[in-house]
């Protein structure tokens, strides 16, 4: 007999629907996640409103119930064979991998995950901000460290410092002990963001970076809105240098990625994945408060998804859009 499970059904691209679908069983290797929070971002509406691109990129797109939602923190409910990390209660948290071959979304009372891919929630932390850093932690971690190659005693710059993941980035390169961390962000945030430890706050409103850098300084320019241009910026790396971007572009796909790649200065880009790894070191700099500011806009229970899809995109947000689902419906 099957067990059936509450979900949030994106029934058509504007409307949302509590509807119900098969509970999962863990496979070898996975563990069956009691999901406590979620959290929305912005491949939510792209998957919602079945976008071919990037929706199809970030979310099976034909499957029926069609379930969204990536980030998670909850309970183990149980494991599959193998899995030795993890026992029956454990507090843990992650996200999905966004990629065409998932399935499954964490606006869902139950998900099932390699063990591979999610992490102990860290000692203090609360479950909420636990689904709300990952996505955003581990995008600026990856973009900096594998792609940049940031490391300790170089420089970077971080475009929208002030964002979800321009935060993160901020700590994060400070917590890799980059010599340099300067920022770009928008009047607003410019406060807050020297509070986060930037080397250097530039309000975006009284620069131009793409001529009033000073030229050949940094070793990484990590753009995490995606729409500054590799051409125009390169004049301020220095010679090796990275610009790496949270959306693919013309510059970021071989053969131009080649090409530019012979005046010795790189463009990059990344798709985010999931990982135990990562999620660990994450949590040991939250922990550590290291990673200090994770902010929260609003907490919506998942019964009231339309009313938290409607803050996301309000431009007056501040933060992660967190969903309460254990409880919530």
């Amino acid at each position: 007999m099957k067990i059936m499970m509450k979900v949030i059904d994106c029934i058509d691209k504007t409307s949302t629907v509590v509807g119900e679908m098969t509970k999962p069983h863990p496979k070898e290797g996975e563990v069956l996640v009691k999901i406590a929070y979620s959290a929305l971002d912005t491949a939510f509406e792209e998957v919602a409103k079945r976008s071919l691109i990037p929706g199809s990129l970030l979310h099976n797109l034909k499957v029926k119930p069609l379930v969204a939602g990536w980030h998670y923190s909850g309970t183990v409910e149980s494991i599959g064979d193998g899995v030795k990390d993890f026992q029956v209660g454990d507090s843990i948290f992650g996200h999905l991998q966004y990629a065409s071959s998932t399935k499954q979304g964490s606006l869902a009372e139950y998900i099932s995950v390699p063990e591979l891919e999610c992490a102990k929630v860290p000692e203090g932390v609360t479950m909420e901000v636990a689904a709300a850093v990952t996505t955003e932690a581990l995008t600026a971690l990856q973009a900096m460290r594998d792609q940049g190659k940031l490391a300790e005693g170089k420089s970077i710059l971080i475009i929208a410092a002030g964002g979800g993941v321009g935060t993160q980035a901020v700590q994060i390169a400070k917590a890799m002990q980059a010599h340099i961390v300067d920022a770009v962000c928008s009047t607003k945030d410019v406060s807050r963001v020297e509070k986060l430890g930037a080397s250097c706050v530039i309000d975006r409103t009284q620069k131009d970076i793409n001529t009033d850098l000073q030229p050949a300084s940094y070793d990484v320019i990590f753009d995490t809105t995606g729409k500054y241009s590799f051409m125009k910026l390169r004049y301020a790396l220095k010679k090796k240098g990275s610009l790496v971007s949270t959306v693919p572009n013309i510059s970021t796909i071989p053969p131009a990625s080649l090409l530019l790649a012979i005046t010795g200065k790189r463009s990059k880009s990344l798709f985010v994945h999931c990982n135990r790894k990562d999620l660990e070191l994450v949590g040991q700099w939250m922990k550590s408060g290291e990673i200090h500011s994770i902010p929260v806009d609003n907490v919506y229970d998942v019964k009231d998804i339309q009313a938290a899809r409607e803050r996301q995109s309000d431009p007056k947000k501040s933060g992660r859009v967190v969903i309460k689902v254990d409880g919530g419906w």
